[in-house]
């Protein structure tokens, strides 16, 4: 463990500013490194979903050995070494640099530190942090949320943070579901209840929970022919239906079936499945991972509104009420009444081979920051205006 002191103030390079108590950096190298660390701080931590121990050990074990990347993790203590936070990376070579970046291999929606019980000014967290990661030249963390489970993330009030193109799209379920859907207005909730009574039609509705290893596996099956399905018709190269990234959802579903933090729903009617969602939980809240519905006649019912509508039933009565939808910017989670929230990504040169770099990116941001042009963009990538 390497003990770095950091330097208070706005300006991390100023020599004669005073030296705080010093804060203890070890840097873990490598999967099982870093995943026996994570585990070893255990309950004391809180993180997004996609820092957690279960989320990192299948990304990990199914999407890391086909990509050129080395897991890292940052590991802040105080001097009286308790933990401020732990910081999962991946190392990667990157036109000749050597670039640090979040775990994320195409399926991670958010970045950020693992919160620890002690606190510390950012900056010198940040200082410390980058001091111990010097033999790298550029590190960026993209979309991390301003607050984990409450607790304010330290480093998204960095100098060098700027808000993200990406925004979350999260709603809390107040009371119980029926005065949540009425709370959206009786337009939205008479469209639910129409919804349901086509459901209904075509034979006993049924909402499901995956269980058994045989349960998940036949519900995972539905749910990969329902997207590609859907895929197929728009035509491209669909990233999750590569080999390595169904593995990587079929490890998610089998541990999470012992911990309880993996969820595979399923709704359907007579012998035919509508709908698929598949999730992750993380404290209070559901993070929607994947959601399939089948085609022809049940566009009509809008399936996947109505699994949404039964996974709350589901976690709501059992003390999750927060609802995470994710990045992606859809119409039907409009629907739901969300106010997107900001996410900040954080980039920063380590060395000055990154330099040229950081340069040419903050030039294609200022590009995008200029509004007739960014929302130019989002309408060619069919987002929904800002």
């Amino acid at each position: 463990m390497v003990s770095l002191s950091a330097p208070s103030g706005a300006d991390l390079h100023a020599a004669d500013r005073p030296m705080s108590n010093a804060l203890m950096v070890q840097i873990h190298d490598g999967r099982d490194a870093v995943v026996s660390a994570i585990e070893s701080a255990g309950a004391e931590t809180v993180s997004t979903a996609f820092q957690s121990l279960p989320w990192l050990t299948a990304l990990f074990s199914e999407l890391l050995p086909a990509a050129a990347a080395q897991p890292i993790l940052a590991e802040v203590r105080t001097s009286e070494g308790l933990l401020v936070l732990m910081l999962p990376l991946v190392a990667t070579h990157e036109r000749g640099l050597s670039v640090l970046r979040v775990p994320s291999f195409g399926v991670s929606d958010y970045g950020g530190p693992i919160l620890g019980p002690a606190s510390s000014p950012a900056a010198e967290i940040w200082a410390a942090i980058k001091r111990a990661l010097s033999p790298h030249d550029l590190i960026v963390i993209e979309n991390m949320p301003r607050e984990i489970h409450g607790h304010a993330n330290p480093l998204v009030t960095l100098p060098s943070t700027f808000s993200s193109e990406h925004r979350r799209h999260a709603l809390t379920v107040p009371g119980t579901v029926d005065e949540f859907l009425r709370s959206l207005g009786k337009k939205y909730r008479k469209e639910v209840e129409r919804c349901s009574r086509l459901l209904s039609d075509r034979g006993e509705p049924v909402f499901r929970r995956a269980e058994t290893a045989g349960e998940i596996g036949d519900a995972y099956a539905i749910l990969e022919q329902h997207q590609a399905d859907r895929r197929h018709e728009a035509g491209g190269d669909y990233l999750l239906e590569r080999g390595e990234y169904s593995r990587f959802y079929k490890t998610l579903l089998a541990n999470g079936r012992t911990t309880g933090t993996a969820h595979l729903f399923t709704l359907g009617a007579g012998s035919e499945i509508g709908a698929c969602l598949l999730g992750i939980t993380s404290g209070d809240t559901f993070k929607l991972l994947r959601i399939s519905t089948a085609g022809g006649d049940w566009k009509r019912m809008s399936p996947g509104r109505l699994v949404i509508v039964e996974a709350m039933r589901h976690f709501v009565p059992r003390g999750i009420n927060r609802f995470d939808m994710g990045i992606g910017d859809y119409p039907f989670k409009h629907g739901f009444g969300i106010e997107p929230e900001p996410l900040d990504t954080l980039e920063e040169a380590l060395t000055a081979k990154a330099w040229p770099r950081l340069a040419m990116t903050r030039a294609r941001r200022s590009l995008r920051d200029i509004a007739p042009l960014r929302r130019a963009i989002r309408r060619m990538k069919g987002h929904a205006p800002d």
